[in-house]
């Protein structure tokens, strides 16, 4: 009985200590913790092999989610409201405006950069239609490969989608063009180096399970490019998910494991003589620092990026098929991010003989000489917020755009930031002259 009551002590004391802490935690405000994700209920599956898209509002400006959800908090930002329209993006209703609202009209395709962390008003998507009195049409989805936005891009524009093992009905289930939505008579690709090489080769590399955005496959073996699928848990990743949105203490505990876990493994895996050291490859290089591999030993990956620069001049092309002009926007290589996992990577490789690099920091250079060899025209943002706070290089150390251009906690745009990419844009277009713009 004594025994009994002594667990039970144990027990409360632990629940309030938790409880002291997560109080404390809200007290001091500890912001580096706060909530980040995307909002439950807001993405849904589409077709029947795993893709996802933002839900489709009906022509109706908000989304109902369940218990009021539709209210997205993210990172320094206050709450603010997130909503599909008719064709499943985060912008005003297309029937709801006018007939000619969509006349000659800018369609943008992109992942969260463009759907942005920030109020619709405060993206740069919506920025720039203020800039140039026409209708942007922002159609970016979080956590979008290139190869998905091609997918919805097409579904949009109610042009046949052909995908391998998957039937026109399977890739687009809207199934048709709405009618108040012309063709455009520009497309931007935005576009994020590090996430749309690796997300076209696991693709679907997410999808929906219990109403929120999961892992559906990853990178088994960095050598080989095997894929697993990730195993099938009921229930977890929706209490993970819960708990994160709820409490800041098991943020800081599901930050530290993985942070505690990536350094004991590095410590014993690093005195290793075989390359089977670099195993599990999340730590030696990201699934956000892949596209730095060096191809030429890597066969898997320099196969996967022919395959995915194919997807890019696919956007071309079906630009040149609707009589569209079409602009590519380069966004996200980012040193803040890479910095750390590059220096590991280095570190690793003075095992090796010295030509034995694994990874190339200017394989960017590939990606932009694709461009001018197809004669894609092309705004390197990226160099453009480099210069402007001056970053010389990927493994630069210091966080210089950190509540400059993106979030304090976080690599996507803030406020400032998406103010930054409308300009660059709207000046982009202006000199080059790829619409007809009026100068403001």
């Amino acid at each position: 009985m004594h025994g009994k009551k002594n667990v039970l002590t144990i027990i409360v004391s632990v629940i309030v200590s938790l409880l002291i802490i997560e109080f404390s935690l809200r007290i001091i405000g500890f912001k580096e913790y706060e909530f980040k994700g995307y909002p439950p209920y807001y993405l849904t599956t589409v077709g029947n092999y795993d893709n996802f898209d933002i839900k489709d509002g009906d022509g109706h400006l908000t989304i109902q989610f369940n218990d009021t959800r539709s209210k997205f908090i993210f990172n320094d930002s206050k709450p603010h409201t997130v909503w599909g329209n008719e064709v499943g993006c985060f912008d005003n209703s297309i029937s709801q405006g006018p007939d000619h609202q969509y006349d000659n009209y800018i369609l943008v395709a992109g992942d969260s950069n463009s759907w942005g962390y920030v109020p619709h008003h405060k993206n740069w998507a919506y920025l720039l239609e203020e800039k140039i009195n026409r209708s942007v049409l922002n159609c970016g989805v979080p956590a979008y490969s290139t190869i998905q936005q091609l997918y919805k891009t097409k579904n949009i524009l109610g042009m046949h989608i052909h995908v391998k093992n998957h039937t026109k009905k399977d890739i687009n289930p809207r199934g048709r063009r709405h009618r108040h939505l012309t063709k455009p008579s520009l497309i931007i690709l935005q576009y994020t180096f590090n996430n749309d090489f690796l997300g076209d080769y696991l693709f679907p590399q997410f999808k929906v399970k219990n109403n929120i955005l999961t892992t559906n496959k990853k990178l088994s073996n960095i050598f080989d490019g095997s894929i697993r699928y990730k195993e099938e848990n009921k229930y977890w990743d929706k209490v993970k998910y819960d708990l994160n949105q709820k409490f800041y203490l098991f943020r800081v505990l599901h930050r530290s494991h993985y942070f505690l876990r990536e350094k004991i493994e590095y410590f014993f895996n690093k005195k290793e003589d075989s390359p089977d050291f670099l195993m599990p490859p999340r730590f030696v290089l990201t699934s956000l620092d892949l596209s730095y591999l060096n191809f030429e030993k890597f066969p898997w990956a320099k196969k996967a990026w022919k395959a995915h620069l194919k997807n890019i001049l696919e956007f071309k092309k079906i630009s040149d098929d609707v009589g569209a002009e079409f602009l590519f926007v380069f966004w996200g290589n980012l040193p803040e991010h890479s910095h750390n996992h590059f220096k590991q990577t280095f570190d690793m490789q003075k095992q090796f003989k010295k030509e034995d690099h694994l990874i190339v920091l200017n394989n960017d250079k590939l990606l932009f000489e694709f461009l001018e060899q197809n004669n894609i025209n092309y705004l390197n943002l990226s160099k453009l917020a480099w210069d402007l706070v001056g970053y010389k290089s990927l493994t630069d150390e210091g966080e210089k755009l950190r509540d400059v251009l993106i979030w304090r906690n976080d690599n996507h745009p803030n406020f400032e930031g998406n103010k930054f990419i409308s300009e660059k844009i709207y000046n982009k277009l202006l000199d080059d002259n790829i619409i007809d713009i009026e100068a403001n």
